[in-house]
C-alpha cells in the first residue's frame, strides 16, 4: 500500500493570497515532520554513517563520485534498496570512464577492463559483485528480496565499501597531494557546511599525524603560556580581540575580548610584537576540540618583543 496525502486541497479557493498562506503553512508543518523523523531515528542514522568505512580525497569530479555520496546518504538514513541502486549506477559510471572500449554492458566493461590490464582480479570481482547485487534487487521478480532488513543492509553496505575500495585501487595517486591541496580540495566540497568540514578536517589532520583532539574526561581547557601579540583589533564596534602566537606549541590562537579586557589591554599599551604571559581558556566541543578562546588573564609584559 502506498498513501501520500502530502498536500491540502486548495484548488478551489479563489483568494489567491489566503491560498498562499495555507500552502506555506502545510509546508512549516512538514519541516516539523522532517525533524521529527530525524530526531526519532538519529542515533541509528548516526551509527549507519559511522559504520561505513573512510576512503580520503578522491581527486575527480565525475558523476559516479556524487553518486557515491548520495548512496551513502540514503544507507545513514536507511534507505538501502536505493543505496544499492545508486552504486550499481556509480560503477557503470567509473567504468566507462575507465575502459575505451564502448561497451554497452556492465559485463563487458568489467571484461574489458581485465583484458586492458586495467584492473586485478581482486577489482574485477568487487564490480561484478556490485553488478549483480544490484541486478539482483532491481531486476528480481522475488519480492522476499526486499523483505528481509538485516540482509539487505549488509548488502547495501557491502556495495559502498567494495567501491570505495575499486576507487582506492584507481586514485592511489592521492597521497601525492600535500596537506594544504587536501585541505584545499576539502574546502571547494559541494554542499559542506562548516561544520562538517570542521569535522572532516580535524580527520585528514590526524591522518597526517597532527591530533588535536583534547582527552575526553576535560570539558575546558586552559592555557598559560608566553604568546606574541600577531594582532590587537580593540577599536571596532562589531567584535574585540587579540591574535596570539603560542610561543611554545606554534600555533597562532584568536582569543575574544569583552570590553572590560578591552580596556585593559589599552590601558597595558599593548600592541604588535609584544610578548606576554597570558591565560586563556576554551570549552571543549562535541568534536573534542577547543572553541571559542577567551582571556582569563594577562601575567606579565615584554615590551621589546621576540
Amino acid at each position: 500500500m502506498y498513501m501520500d496525502f502530502l498536500k491540502g486541497n486548495y484548488e478551489d479557493i479563489k483568494d489567491l493570497k489566503e491560498k498562499e498562506l495555507l500552502i506555506n503553512r502545510d509546508k512549516k508543518h512538514l519541516e516539523k515532520i522532517v525533524q521529527d523523523r530525524i530526531t526519532y531515528d538519529i542515533e541509528n542514522i548516526v551509527n549507519r554513517w559511522y559504520e561505513i568505512d573512510d576512503i580520503g580525497l578522491i581527486n575527480d569530479t565525475g558523476n559516479f563520485i556524487t553518486l557515491l555520496e548520495e548512496a551513502e546518504e540514503l544507507y545513514s538514513f536507511g534507505y538501502y534498496f536505493g543505496s544499492i541502486a545508486l552504486i550499481g549506477t556509480a560503477a557503470e559510471d567509473l567504468c566507462k570512464s575507465k575502459s575505451n572500449s564502448g561497451e554497452t554492458s556492465q559485463a563487458s566493461r568489467i571484461k574489458a577492463l581485465i583484458e586492458e590490464g586495467k584492473i586485478t582480479n581482486s577489482i574485477n570481482n568487487k564490480l561484478h559483485n556490485i553488478r549483480l547485487t544490484r541486478n539482483k534487487y532491481i531486476h528480481s521478480n522475488k519480492p522476499d528480496n526486499l523483505l528481509n532488513e538485516k540482509i539487505l543492509k549488509k548488502q547495501s553496505l557491502q556495495t559502498i565499501e567494495n567501491f570505495k575500495d575499486i576507487l582506492r585501487f584507481f586514485y592511489e595517486d592521492v597521497e601525492q597531494l600535500n596537506l594544504n591541496e587536501k585541505t584545499e580540495a576539502m574546502q571547494s566540497e559541494k554542499n559542506s557546511r562548516f561544520i562538517q568540514f570542521k569535522y572532516k578536517h580535524r580527520n585528514l589532520l590526524e591522518s597526517e599525524d597532527i591530533n588535536l583532539q583534547i582527552p575526553t574526561d576535560e570539558k575546558r581547557k586552559v592555557v598559560t603560556s608566553i604568546f606574541k601579540v600577531l594582532e590587537v583589533d580593540i577599536d571596532t564596534e562589531r567584535f574585540k580581540e587579540i591574535t596570539f602566537f603560542d610561543i611554545e606549541m606554534q600555533l597562532p590562537v584568536i582569543v575574544d575580548l569583552t570590553f572590560a579586557q578591552s580596556d585593559r589591554i589599552r590601558d597595558l599599551k599593548l600592541e604588535k610584537n609584544n610578548v606576554v604571559v597570558a591565560s586563556i581558556l576554551s570549552n571543549v566541543s562535541s568534536m573534542g576540540q577547543t572553541e571559542e578562546w577567551i582571556l582569563l588573564d594577562v601575567h606579565g609584559l615584554l615590551r621589546e618583543g621576540l
